[in-house]
């Protein structure tokens, strides 16, 4: 065949095969993120497949796949995901927090607005996509739609982790401070069980008001649920998918209860695993569905199906106080904003053993005394 019939042949191909390949690549990109390639959501006309990603076709999603490049030249970790607690202060007193304060801490103060909005603005520097907003409780502080007003949303989608309390009365601020979406937690589709946990009687009852004003107001809107082996075993998060399907709810995001914060000295949820794989699979006929919201297990994304731990790689979590750690379970602090610049102290942890690259097999707070082990010269480990 003649070079100018190839040329023409391969013209010809792409004009008729490259719409139904990107279209396959982006299913199988998600289906390895996420366990599911289903839209969940449109948001201003883009299609959203996870809270955890930003909207497709989006100036955030464009900057991220630009920085997966830079990667590549650069040889080096990128973070592309970060969390910030804003506070430290909750109304209430879950059995399972994963927030955790020292002595030490109490003696500090948290950022301020203007330190935050440099966080915000370092942090988009280094590559940060989404930037994830917890507490605490973040909707206690005041200037918290102030601190999202300042990140460039051509850069970065901004998500909210809410306990759901204070979410109907501030819905409508946060929407004008550019937020992209929210999760609200939720551990249990029975309201006794959820505020039993939670520590508040009401909680249930707020987080249901504010999941609806939520999604009158246009958010993506999920489900944050942290279950246990008991729980999973009695059908709770049957339970909480339906509940979100029937809110009209566009995710679930299920966590396995770890060995951090409350929970810190229960050893027995390091052993005995088997239902954590139990579940990955069995959401599978969720997902599989397209009326029913996306189901993300927290346990599939460390593993090696998908990305596995990224904690101190492509991710990292701000502390009230403007310490950098790998995540918001695992209390290794590498150095403080406060005292060094942001990417100085990133490209420290990433540098360091354990955290060159991310890690297959799991998060790494699930290894047997994880955190215990870890303590050398490199950063300091917050056993308390």
């Amino acid at each position: 065949m003649q070079p100018r019939l190839r040329k023409l042949r391969a013209k010809y191909a792409m004009a008729t095969k490259a719409v139904g390949f990107g279209n396959q690549f982006t299913e199988m990109v998600y289906q390895t993120y996420l366990n599911h390639h289903k839209i969940i959501h449109f948001r201003k006309g883009l299609p959203v497949y996870s809270l955890s990603t930003p909207a497709l076709y989006s100036k955030p999603a464009a900057n991220f796949f630009s920085r997966l490049i830079f990667r590549v030249i650069q040889n080096r970790s990128i973070p592309g995901l970060m969390s910030y607690a804003v506070n430290d202060e909750c109304n209430a007193n879950c059995e399972h927090c994963s927030f955790f304060t020292s002595v030490d801490d109490k003696k500090k103060t948290q950022l301020t607005l203007e330190e935050s909005k440099k966080l915000m603005k370092d942090a988009q520097e280094l590559g940060v996509t989404i930037i994830n907003i917890v507490g605490g409780e973040p909707l206690m502080r005041p200037d918290l739609c102030e601190i999202i007003s300042s990140v460039d949303k051509n850069l970065s989608e901004v998500i909210l982790f809410t306990n759901g309390w204070y979410l109907e009365e501030k819905v409508v601020d946060l929407r004008k401070s550019g937020l992209n979406g929210l999760y609200v937690s939720l551990d249990s589709a029975d309201e006794k069980t959820h505020d039993k946990i939670r520590g508040k009687v009401g909680m249930y009852s707020r987080a249901m008001t504010g999941i609806e004003a939520a999604l009158k107001q246009g958010f993506t809107v999920g489900i944050s649920c942290c279950l246990d082996e008991e729980g999973y075993k009695k059908g709770e998060l049957d339970r909480v998918i339906e509940l979100a399907k029937a809110r009209g709810v566009h995710e679930v995001l299920v966590f396995d209860k770890l060995p951090v914060g409350r929970q810190k000295n229960n050893k027995s949820l390091l052993r005995h695993k088997e239902w954590v794989e139990d579940m990955i699979n069995y959401v599978g006929k969720y997902n599989d569905d397209l009326s029913y919201p996306g189901v993300i297990i927290y346990a599939y994304s460390t593993s090696h199906r998908s990305v596995g731990c990224s904690g101190g790689t492509s991710y990292f979590y701000v502390t009230p106080y403007g310490e950098i750690c790998p995540c918001d379970f695992y209390h290794a602090k590498f150095g403080s904003i406060r005292e060094e610049p942001l990417y100085k102290i990133v490209d420290k942890m990433s540098q360091t053993d354990g955290f060159v690259k991310s890690k297959w097999g799991g998060c790494r707070v699930k290894e047997n005394n994880a955190v215990e082990k870890k303590n050398n010269s490199c950063y300091n480990c917050d056993k308390d």
